[in-house]
């Protein structure tokens, strides 16, 4: 009779998932937890209300463990079911929420000695490492691309400057803005903050190492590839210049600004980070060999020049040159004779204005 009862119950339970909706895991199991936290609860109390007259002491004594078993292997395809469908979920926000469902799960079960919160926490480390994973390698992916397709010409400066990566007061990581100069590095700086808000969520504790050191890997794999880059592909001079100007810009910018990020998602985490500094001593070194190059300055024309020296205000004719430049040396020199044979003339009026003044009556 136990034994029947145990069955009809499994079936019941099975019917149940079997409704859900595998095709989205989220979905699934948030349905698979809900229904455990609720159903597990009342089977366990039925069984122990419809055979409490055959009590004799403890439970395992008059029924020879066959709830117990039966409990525990309903944990067990409950576990089993998560490590299955957990990598799955590709949203850090999501995990958290099935977290929390499954603590409040265990925690309700423990009423009738069924808690299994502590087996939970190896299963959602390995699904957060691996998520973690999946978005840095796409990043870096990403970056290649990129990188591969680039055209090699100077863009706009943006003036903003960048931030720093010490400033942990802040709310908010906002990419540095001057990494839209280099579209290669900015695509590799989404992809670092889109793995990091995924994160953020569920962030481990334990996994803090770990998470450190994948991301040093993946920094060291966008150092090997721009060096991999300098020595397979042949770079006229301008060319070369934008190239070493966005290695320059790994160092100085998306190094500390990946190590802000990881430390906003584990407070103090950012030394692990610029502790790894021997990863770009490539790019390094490529700097240090390289002649320093200045980009050549757009040539200006005389009427932009003339505008910009007078601070965008000078009048301009209809053919875009600027109505004081049409003046020719000529005009100019009889000007200046012009002016020459005034002088005289102006000093004699000047002389016979003292002299009438002088000679005037006082009254």
């Amino acid at each position: 009779m136990r034994l029947q009862f145990l069955r009809c119950r499994e079936a019941w339970l099975t019917g149940i998932l079997d409704d859900l909706d595998q095709r989205n895991p989220y979905e699934y199991l948030k349905g698979m937890v809900n229904c455990h936290r609720m159903h597990l609860f009342d089977v366990v109390n039925q069984y122990r209300a419809i055979f409490a007259d055959d009590t004799s002491g403890n439970e395992e004594n008059y029924d020879g463990g066959l709830l117990f078993d039966w409990a525990m292997h309903q944990i067990t395809l409950h576990l089993k079911t998560l490590k299955l469908m957990l990598p799955s979920i590709s949203d850090g926000g999501s995990l958290s929420n099935i977290l929390d469902q499954c603590m409040y799960c265990a925690m309700g079960l423990g009423w009738v000695g069924l808690d299994f919160r502590g087996l939970l926490p190896p299963l959602f480390e390995e699904a957060v490492l691996n998520l973690f994973s999946k978005n840095m390698t796409t990043a870096v992916e990403n970056f290649q691309l990129v990188l591969n397709s680039h055209r090699w010409v100077p863009l706009p400066s943006v003036g903003f400057p960048a931030n720093s990566f010490g400033e942990e007061s802040q709310d908010d990581v906002t990419p540095p803005s001057n990494l839209m100069e280099h579209p290669p590095l900015a695509v590799f700086i989404n992809g670092v903050s889109a793995a990091m808000n995924e994160l953020r969520p569920c962030a481990p504790i334990s996994l803090k190492n770990l998470i450190a050191q994948e991301l040093v890997k993946v920094l060291q794999a966008v150092s090997d590839s721009l060096l991999r880059y300098n020595t397979t592909r042949m770079l006229k001079t301008n060319e070369s210049v934008l190239f070493l100007k966005l290695c320059q810009a790994f160092i100085e910018v998306v190094f500390p600004h990946s190590a802000t990020c990881f430390g906003r998602c584990y407070p103090g985490g950012a030394a692990l980070i610029t502790d790894a500094t021997n990863l770009f001593d490539g790019i390094g070194r490529l700097l240090a060999t390289s002649p320093a190059r200045e980009l050549p300055k757009p040539a200006l024309n005389v009427a932009t020049k003339n505008i910009l020296e007078n601070g965008g205000n000078q009048p301009v004719s209809e053919n875009g040159v600027p109505h004081n430049i049409e003046r020719t040396a000529s005009a100019s020199l009889e000007e200046k004779e012009q002016n020459n044979i005034t002088s005289p003339q102006k000093e004699e009026q000047k002389a016979t204005s003292e002299d009438d003044t002088q000679r005037s009556p006082v009254l």
